[in-house]
């Protein structure tokens, strides 16, 4: 089970790196259309295009990642507090928010004196506010998330042990309720009676993720139980995931013509949780096939967490030197999409060899995780 879950932490990690670059493919194809046409911007003539249709159906599919390394890190919780009785120690708590945040305060600053260097202007507050809510980068909100579902997870451990079903009754509502007040923002909906409640639905606060860190502590307590139920459902287990796949895809396009809006940026549905549930499920129902690339994943899961560190800043400059260098690329979105995942896998990976190989390997932990 151990080398299946590093074998979903580089499948995670990948889908992560995919989907951001999906997002520069979007901006080429709406917002810099006028480097490789003559029109203005934004644009959006090629909505519902065949290029538009496969980017939506690579982006739900790819759905998955952020869920699959909270329930990584929800098992591998439930691996160190062990099969008895004996409660999570904070001392390996502490050890794990200590090799989380480091490298992402370090990175966080990084990203944020670049874009000072790039011509943003910010004040020593914002500075201070968006490294610790998770904004310095888009996907950044994903480590306060884990922060704080690392810092819970002592006082639900002991539920995940002897009140799983219960556990993941409660997380799954909380989880969903969640969800589903992000709608009102989506549709372009005015709810006076749920604004409170909106205004505070934070992306980087942890309710909104619960319920797929504790099913991986609790596969992690249960892990022979949950096999023995999964695997002679595993076929059935597919055809949902399928299905959930489609309604997702069907589900944003209704969401983006009900809100009367041109575009609205990505977010995660009700749907996509279903989905992504489904997926986990599905991935653990089939434990027993062979997968493929196994090596080339396992190996970046191992590095995963610096590849999610850095790869934005990749995206970034080489989106970047596209627009102002290559602008026909723009008008070439697959090219363009697989020229930002080769560049924002590569930088990472080759910036942790060199420091690897350099006199800095004492802080390769700190700076990397």
């Amino acid at each position: 089970m151990v080398k299946k879950l590093l074998y979903l932490n580089g499948l995670a990690v990948l889908t992560v790196v995919l989907n951001h670059s999906l997002s520069w493919g979007y901006t080429a194809l709406f917002w810099w259309t006028d480097r490789y046409r003559a029109v203005s911007v934004p644009n959006f003539d090629q909505l519902g295009s065949p290029i538009y249709y496969l980017f939506r159906a690579l982006e739900q599919l790819l759905i998955f990642g952020i869920p699959a390394f909270l329930f990584v890190s929800g098992f591998f919780l439930a691996f160190a507090a062990g099969r008895g009785e004996a409660p999570l120690r904070w001392n390996v708590i502490l050890t794990r928010v200590k090799n989380l945040l480091i490298p992402f305060f370090i990175w966080s600053v990084i990203i944020l004196v670049l874009d000072m260097a790039l011509g943003r202007e910010l004040s020593v507050t914002e500075f201070i506010l968006l490294i610790f809510t998770g904004r310095a980068a888009d996907p950044f909100y994903f480590i306060p998330v884990l922060t704080q579902l690392y810092l819970i997870s002592p006082f639900i451990v002991r539920f995940a042990r002897s009140h799983w079903k219960a556990l993941l009754l409660i997380t799954g509502a909380i989880q969903a309720a969640t969800v589903l007040l992000r709608y009102p923002a989506m549709l372009n909906l005015d709810i006076p009676l749920l604004e409170p409640l909106i205004a505070n639905n934070r992306s980087f606060l942890f309710p909104g993720y619960v319920f797929f860190f504790t099913l991986g502590m609790v596969v992690g307590f249960h892990n022979t139980a949950f096999k023995e139920w999964l695997y002679p459902r595993r076929w059935q287990l597919l055809g949902l995931t399928g299905m959930a796949f489609l309604a997702g895809v069907i589900e944003w396009e209704w969401i983006l013509k009900a809100s009367g809006q041109d575009w609205i940026g990505p977010r995660e549905t009700s749907i996509d949780h279903i989905y992504a549930a489904l997926f986990l499920l599905t991935y653990l129902a089939f434990e027993r096939a062979e997968f493929p690339f196994t090596r080339q994943l396992n190996f970046i899961g191992a590095k995963s967490y610096g590849i999610y560190l850095i790869h934005t800043i990749a995206l970034v400059f080489t989106a970047r030197a596209a627009y102002h260098f290559t602008p026909q690329l723009l008008g070439l979105p697959l090219l363009f999409l697989i020229l930002l995942i080769a560049c924002s896998l590569a930088l990472p990976l080759i910036l942790m060899e060199i420091v690897n190989r350099s006199p800095l390997r004492r802080y390769y932990t700190l700076i990397f995780g």
